[in-house]
């Protein structure tokens, strides 16, 4: 094995466990050299073995180095909250618009056109009127209630 692969085995090994860099080398270099006298002491009947053997082990780092990288993508920084709902809630509006347009632009003779298009207006008017609401309703959720005025007066 080229000295770059062992240095950059045992750097990983070090990462690993913690232990310190000749050890880390000591311990890589003598994994290889036990694969490589089994495979002699075996013969080429088991060299399969060896390679599986070797490569399950491979695949078991792998495994474990994918499972931590994914664990650190899945970690959230910051919990999903309304500013992600807003922008899918306008990612769909978006499309809907286009979706609408394409719809009354679209087909038919001038005369139903025209019909399409008060109907659109008039789901666009509805739309806008129930978003008001809602996001009135949401700032007066949002607001501290206001204080009673019998609040600051003392009990005579």
């Amino acid at each position: 094995m080229p000295h770059d692969k062992i240095k950059t085995a045992a750097r990983e090994r070090m990462a690993r466990t913690g232990e310190p860099y000749a050890e880390a080398r000591r311990q890589v270099t003598a994994e290889i050299r036990a694969a490589a006298a089994a495979h002699e002491e075996l013969g080429p009947e088991y060299s399969d073995a060896v390679v599986a053997s070797f490569l399950d082990r491979v695949e078991d780092e792998i495994d474990a180095r994918v499972d931590a990288r994914m664990a650190e993508a899945h970690r959230p920084d910051a919990p999903a909250g309304r500013e992600h709902r807003r922008t899918l809630l306008k990612g769909i509006a978006i499309g809907v618009l286009i979706g609408l347009f394409a719809a009354v632009m679209v087909g038919g003779n001038a005369d139903e056109r025209l019909h399409r298009r008060v109907l659109v207006l008039a789901a666009v008017v509805v739309a806008i009127a129930v978003t008001y609401v809602v996001s009135q309703a949401q700032r007066a959720l949002r607001r501290p209630a206001a204080p009673s005025a019998r609040a600051g007066r003392t009990a005579r």
